[in-house]
């Protein structure tokens, strides 16, 4: 998985950040968008234009969503019903337009699976336990080429993970 460190990711693809760093510009520009009324563009149609007529749209809430699932199969479903379908529409129709999901954190919550190029969300150290996100949130999109870790300027820590466009 590559490294990223530059800013485009803020205008185009999806991507899943915790680090303060990065999120703080985004949301010192504009409010979040809710989760709940995120899912509604999904199942109501994407607005002809984003909030605000911005080129990121910040979505707050889906790791509080993550966190009260029953278990890990109930959440990737979820994912997979919900999210992925967003980040499908919204890469066709807001193609410059970058798709945030702000998450809380802590950092060791996200493991990136260097093997695989998997990115899994949950506590402990067994794999298998927690949710494997990119499956869930893009399809397996996320491995390879397309697909970066966001670097936290000045430091080697993974703030978060981009993915430039799903199909």
């Amino acid at each position: 998985m590559q490294e990223m460190t530059a800013q485009s990711w803020k205008r185009r693809g999806c991507s899943i950040v915790w680090s303060p760093e990065l999120l703080t510009p985004l949301i010192t520009d504009a409010d979040a968008t809710p989760l709940r009324t995120v899912l509604e563009w999904e199942h109501h149609g994407l607005p002809e234009s984003p909030p605000g007529g911005s080129r990121t749209v910040l979505v707050g809430g889906l790791q509080t969503v993550l966190e009260v699932m029953p278990d890990t199969d109930t959440a990737y479903a979820w994912l997979r019903e919900n999210i992925l379908s967003l980040c499908r529409r919204w890469c066709n129709h807001w193609g410059n337009v970058g798709l945030v999901f702000g998450m809380d954190g802590p950092g060791k919550l996200f493991q990136l699976n260097e093997a695989d190029d998997l990115v899994y969300f949950g506590k402990g150290s067994d794999r298998d336990t927690k949710l494997c996100l990119t499956r869930a949130i893009w399809n397996g999109a996320a491995t390879g080429t397309g697909v970066f870790k966001l670097i936290t300027e000045g430091t080697k820590e993974i703030g978060g993970f981009h993915v430039k466009h799903l199909s």
